[in-house]
């Protein structure tokens, strides 16, 4: 019994070590077919995202490229890449790479839009040597200038702040916040045609006012009132009809608004000795973004010179301006702002974008401490919805960015 036993017993772990042996080669052959197959998906996969990479760096040298298609040869694979313009009048534009390697195909989309300088809570092209950010003053959001960043004691700034020049301090006891990041050697030049695009809009399927020296403006939610003097009478009109597109436009006038915003629109004005568009009150959503998320309400306000706070009974205690602000020429600024009492603070929930840093108040140093002496303080709130939409024809960079991306 014992020999036949034994005998059992080799037969049996024969028997195992055959199965098991089969199973090792099968499960060889299986991973070195896997890794065959994942190879080649990410091969695939690179190749297309290469292609991206090749054509989206065309658009940013060149944003008037045409559609068309490219096809490259490419480390043993090939890449196919079509970039079509899905909105002509918004000029969106997408871009579909296909990758192949050893028969195995991968497609990635991207679409592109016109990057706007709504996108920025604060820009400047030059700087005021007499300007200066202070204690009192607060920005949310992304800030950039082209010239120096003037601080004194501690303004903070919760975006990411840039800047073409340098940081200049006004005391060696400035210490400005930077709680969003700080980076120098950037330049971003204001586009001559941000307010003559807007212009061509508002012909297009908006509104424009001619023949007038003054227009005053007013937003009353779901309609819209003008008139061209101040003792004039007002006339009412419905604001989805009155500016289909959102764009109105004062031709060779000085442009004076307030009010309820209900809807996307974007007002402007120009003119050689007018072109200025002045704040006469509060200008503010008829839904508050921050309390409604979900709110569609969106104003752009853009000048070929001023963009002024009037100097009047409203204005004397703080002011909302909810709206993302443009200065092709001039600046953003506070009308007699050194001659004005102490009026509060600027609420603008937004960005302010201009060519030259206006001023809108004074300020003095009491004990370390920056205290504001005429105008206004700043309370700059960026508008997170300008990182990804913006007011209807706002002036853009005259760049593409990528606004999403499909695999």
């Amino acid at each position: 019994m014992g020999g036949k036993g034994a005998l059992l017993l080799v037969l049996g772990f024969s028997l195992i070590f055959m199965v098991a042996g089969r199973n090792f080669n099968s499960m060889s052959t299986a991973t070195v077919e896997n890794f065959a197959n994942y190879y080649n998906d990410q091969k695939s996969h690179h190749l297309a995202a290469s292609g991206i990479n090749l054509v989206t760096n065309q658009i940013f040298l060149n944003g008037a490229l045409a559609d068309q298609t490219w096809n490259y040869s490419f480390d043993n694979g090939t890449i196919r890449v079509t970039l079509t313009t899905v909105n002509t009048f918004q000029q969106i534009k997408e871009l579909v790479s296909v990758g192949t390697f050893a028969g195995v195909s991968s497609t990635i989309k991207v679409v592109l839009k016109p990057s706007s300088f709504s996108k920025y809570a604060y820009f400047s092209h030059t700087e005021s040597a007499n300007i200066w950010w202070t204690t009192t003053d607060t920005v949310w959001g992304p800030l950039h200038t082209n010239g120096q960043l003037r601080v004194a004691d501690r303004p903070v700034f919760y975006g990411k702040v840039t800047l073409d020049g340098s940081l200049v301090k006004y005391s060696n006891s400035a210490k400005p916040q930077f709680l969003g990041g700080f980076q120098t050697g950037v330049h971003i030049d204001i586009p001559s045609n941000g307010v003559s695009n807007l212009k061509a809009a508002a012909t297009a399927g908006g509104y424009v006012f001619t023949n007038q020296s003054t227009v005053y403006l007013e937003f009353r939610g779901d309609s819209i009132r003008y008139r061209f003097s101040p003792t004039a009478a007002w006339t009412n009109v419905l604001a989805s009809t009155f500016a289909p597109n959102g764009a109105i436009f004062a031709e060779n006038a000085n442009l004076r608004i307030k009010g309820r915003v209900n809807g996307r629109f974007t007002v402007g004005a120009d003119g050689t000795s007018r072109g200025n568009v002045y704040l006469d009150d509060d200008l503010f959503y008829n839904q508050d973004p921050r309390i409604y998320p979900n709110s569609t309400d969106m104003m752009g306000i853009v000048a070929k010179n001023n963009i002024i706070i009037t100097d009047n009974t409203p204005n004397n205690s703080n002011i909302i301006v909810q709206a993302s602000i443009y200065s092709e020429n001039g600046s953003f600024q506070a009308e007699n702002y050194q001659n004005r009492p102490v009026a509060g603070a600027i609420y603008l929930l937004g960005g302010v974008i201009q060519n030259a840093r206006g001023p809108v108040g004074e300020f003095k140093t009491v004990g370390g401490t920056s205290v504001i002496v005429n105008g206004f303080s700043k309370r700059y709130r960026y508008d997170d919805r300008f990182m990804v939409a913006s007011p209807p024809f706002f002036p853009g960079t005259n760049a593409f960015e990528i606004v999403s991306w499909f695999e």
